[in-house]
This record gives C-alpha cells, sequence and structure tokens, in this order.
C-alpha cells in the first residue's frame, strides 16, 4: 500500500523536520508563559499547573505595592503559599505606570486559587496606610545638629518614628533648608516632634551660650609682639618639656567639627586675619563648661597665700601650669613657652589663644581637675583674603578685632573651607558669618570692603582641601602648639 498519498520525496522529508520542530516551539511557548514574571519561586521547586487556568491582572496604587510585597518580599510569598496560585508585579518597563501612579499585579494559577489570591491582593489594598508627604522649612542654624555626624542622627530620627525625613542639600548654606517627611499621619506627627526637640535643644545650648558670653568680661584682645616685647634669655638653662601619651595630648586638645556646616565660635584673641584664634561652643555648652572651670581655678588659687602649696618648684618649657592674667583678677590655664628678663615666664593661655608674660613665683601647679577639659583655643586663619602688602596693617587688624567682636565674647558661625600651611604651622582656613545684625555679614567682604584687605590669589594645594580626621585634627595642633 502506498502511504505517502502522492507526495513527493521531498515533501515527506520536509514534513518529517517540521512536525518536531513545530511540537517543540509549542512547548517553549507554553513553559514561557509559565515562567513568564515569575521572581518569586517557592523554594526553588516549579510544579506543572494542571486543569484549567487564569491568569488576573489587578492594577494597583504604587503606595500599597510595599504592603503587597512586605519585608524581604515575605507577604507575596505567602499569598503564593496559601492560595497555590503564581503573583507577580510586572517590571516597572512602562513609564506610564510611574506616572499615573500605578503598578500591575498578575495572578496566575487555577481558577479558585486565583480568586482566593485576588481576594487576599485586594484586602492588602484596603488596609494598606495612606503615605503622605509634608513639607517644613528649618533655619539653617538647626541643620547640622539635626542631620549629625556623618548622617546619624537624622538616620536615628527615620528609624525611631518609622518615617523618612529628607533635607534638601546644596543651595546658598546659609539659607534655611526645606525638608520633606513622609510617612503615615502618625509617623509624620512623631517625626515632626523630635525635629521640634532637636530644634528646642539647640536653643538651650544658644540660650546658655548667651548667658556664659554676657557673665564674660572682655579680655585684652591684642597679642604682644613677639619681636618688640620678648626678650629670650640665651643663657637661660632649658629642661626638656615632660613627656606625656599622644593620647593625653589629644585629650588636652580642641578637635574641629568633622562636617561641612557652619558652627558657632568666639574669636578669642587676634594677631592678625590670617592668625587668630577661636573657641568652639556646642553641646554641652563648652562656653559655659570653661566659665566654670574659670571661676573655679580663681577662687581655689586667690585663696592660696605666699608661700602656701601648689607654687611651681620645677618650671619646664611645655608645661601646662595656673597663671594670673595682666588685665584681670582671674586664673587661667597657661603653657610655658619660653623664660624672659627679671624672672619672668613667657606664657600662652590654652584657652584663649594670647601670651602674657607672668613672675615665675606667680605660677601654680595645677589640679588634676583643672586638666580634664580640653584646651579651647584653636588656631585659624581667615579664608579668601590676604593683605594688601606683606604685611596685615595694624588698620586692618583693628577693624578685623572689630567686626569679629573679639573677646568680647559673641558668637559668628564659622565653616572650614580648607586646611591652609602658612609660617605658624598648618591651619583651618575659615569663613566668617557674622549673623547678629539682620543681615548676615562676611568678614572677608567686609575687610576687603572697606579697602583693608584683597582677594587672595594663592591657592590652596589639593591635599589639604579635604576635611582631616578628629586625630588628625589633634595632631596638627599639637604641632601647631609645639
Amino acid at each position: 500500500m502506498n502511504y505517502r498519498m502522492g507526495l513527493t520525496n521531498r515533501q515527506v522529508a520536509a514534513l518529517v523536520v517540521t512536525v518536531p520542530l513545530s511540537a517543540f516551539f509549542l512547548y517553549l511557548l507554553f513553559k514561557k508563559q509559565e515562567e513568564d514574571d515569575d521572581y518569586f519561586p517557592e523554594n526553588g521547586n516549579k510544579s506543572v499547573a494542571s486543569g484549567l487556568q487564569t491568569i488576573v491582572e489587578i492594577k494597583v496604587p504604587s503606595r500599597c505595592a510595599a504592603a503587597i510585597i512586605g519585608r524581604d518580599g515575605s507577604n507575596i510569598k505567602k499569598i503564593q503559599a496559601d492560595t497555590g496560585a503564581k503573583v507577580n508585579f510586572q517590571d516597572r518597563e512602562n513609564k506610564s505606570e510611574e506616572r499615573t501612579g500605578y503598578r500591575v499585579v498578575k495572578i496566575r494559577g487555577k481558577v479558585e486559587n486565583v480568586m482566593l489570591a485576588e481576594r487576599l491582593v485586594r484586602k492588602c489594598i484596603e488596609s494598606a496606610p495612606v503615605i503622605n508627604t509634608v513639607e517644613i522649612i528649618i533655619p539653617q542654624h538647626y541643620i547640622g545638629r539635626i542631620i549629625g555626624k556623618s548622617g546619624t542622627n537624622i538616620r536615628s530620627l527615620c528609624e525611631i518614628s518609622q518615617a523618612k525625613i529628607k533635607i534638601e542639600r546644596g543651595g546658598n548654606n546659609r539659607d534655611p533648608k526645606l525638608c520633606k517627611i513622609s510617612g503615615t499621619d502618625e509617623q509624620i506627627a512623631f517625626a515632626k516632634s523630635l525635629l521640634d526637640e532637636e530644634i528646642r535643644k539647640e536653643d538651650e545650648i544658644d540660650r546658655r551660650n548667651e548667658i556664659a558670653s554676657q557673665d564674660r568680661k572682655p579680655r585684652g584682645s591684642k597679642l604682644n609682639s613677639p619681636a618688640e616685647e620678648i626678650n629670650y634669655k640665651l643663657d637661660q638653662p632649658v629642661k626638656q618639656p615632660k613627656s606625656i601619651t599622644s593620647q593625653e595630648q589629644e585629650s588636652r586638645l580642641m578637635p574641629l567639627p568633622d562636617h561641612s556646616d557652619y558652627f558657632a565660635v568666639f574669636i578669642s584673641a587676634v594677631e592678625h586675619p590670617g592668625h587668630f584664634w577661636m573657641q568652639i561652643l556646642g553641646s554641652p555648652s563648652k562656653a559655659l563648661n570653661l566659665d566654670i572651670l574659670m571661676q573655679s581655678m580663681t577662687e581655689y588659687f586667690s585663696r592660696l597665700v605666699d608661700g602656701e602649696s601648689d607654687k611651681v618648684s620645677c618650671i619646664r618649657i611645655g608645661d601646662i601650669v595656673a597663671a594670673p592674667f595682666q588685665h584681670d583678677d582671674n586664673w587661667y590655664r597657661a603653657k610655658v613657652v619660653g623664660f624672659l628678663d627679671e624672672g619672668l615666664v613667657d606664657v600662652y593661655y590654652v584657652d584663649y589663644g594670647d601670651n602674657g608674660s607672668v613672675h615665675r613665683e606667680q605660677l601654680k601647679e595645677l589640679r588634676s581637675d583643672f586638666l580634664g577639659l580640653p584646651h579651647q583655643a584653636t588656631e585659624c586663619c581667615l579664608a579668601g583674603v590676604e593683605p594688601l602688602d606683606e604685611f596685615w596693617s595694624e588698620a586692618a587688624i583693628d577693624k578685623f578685632e572689630e567686626l569679629t567682636y573679639c573677646a568680647q565674647w559673641k558668637p559668628l558661625m564659622a565653616k572650614v573651607l580648607s586646611y591652609k600651611s602658612t609660617e605658624n604651622g598648618t591651619l583651618p582656613s575659615l569663613e566668617l558669618v557674622d549673623t547678629n545684625k539682620e543681615e548676615d555679614i562676611l568678614i572677608a567682604s567686609k575687610l576687603m570692603e572697606s579697602g583693608l584687605a584683597r582677594k587672595e590669589t594663592t591657592q590652596v594645594s589639593d591635599e589639604h582641601t579635604l576635611f582631616p580626621s578628629v586625630n588628625e585634627t589633634a595632631k596638627m595642633i599639637q604641632e601647631n602648639s609645639e
């Protein structure tokens, strides 16, 4: 019997090849439909569906997607396990879905399984919390505290409140910042209360600093010129400073803030705009702590009479001692830096930055509890300006002291722009802003407007434009003070 039914040999060969290929492609098509969008496999196992299959697509508001998926996909996996249906979100390739605020959930399986899964998905949508976003304006003065070191504080606020808190960056660093808070109404209210508490704490620090500045008496501000008034005795035997560990050195120094935001300072002493000293204000109130220390030292050493203990028996360069100040009756912490004629000792007041000459008999040994507070004076230079000639003029120095309220204890806002190599060592180069008046005043710009300085022309090396660590800062200050 002829089974070819009139087919030629070529047609028979084509049928032999085509039929298996068609079956193979049909298999791939059905397999693709089964595995399409399956990015939540159940324990990695795959089962072949049997019986009548159906597919349902649900438009889900984007704000509800997280509730359906759950943490690490736990909720959507549970829905699949409980119903036996496959539940997947379509990939976000369709940009129109993002614009409309909806995502598509595809449910596939047996009819009864799909219906059950659909009910569970819609239940998640109905019970999903409503996420809102509010915007508030926060003055720049509070931003540094709210964000915290390396963003640790704002992350803590988000974790506690369960809201998303985002503060805009960039723009003018002195302008108020826009803060966006996203979450449920309860989460937003909690987050706002936490922000209000941070602002209250900063206001309390400002109040304490203001009290401290009001209680302080003005000090003599201009430094003695070493070339004119200091005459070191060359034949004076100088003993080596007593050795202290690196940890003890760092504990005595006041590290700079390791962030790029503004911080409050007092200008305590001035040699010239390229070399001055500041005291950093912050939490806890360092100004108030310093005032308490000075008051305690003054009360203690004022009660001592001549011949009584606490006199320094052996004075060495580098020693930290208690010394009076020629312009008031208070006692201060001071570092011995040299020996003068007639039994005088040249001392550097470590908490203020100025120098003075004191008779060696007046120096007292510091009690250990007077050494706990880090040295408060930090050497700095003004960023962006340089003298008109080789040296700063007396008029420029006087104007700078006036603009910075030197030793008058009015706070300025400071920001470290770079670190600059100077004849006094590597110093933080600061932008200083007076915010005590209706309009902010840039100190450097005011000096140039007054015709007492010009724009800086020297370039700062790249290695000094980065912010050093706290330990590097402490080491840098220590090297400058030796």
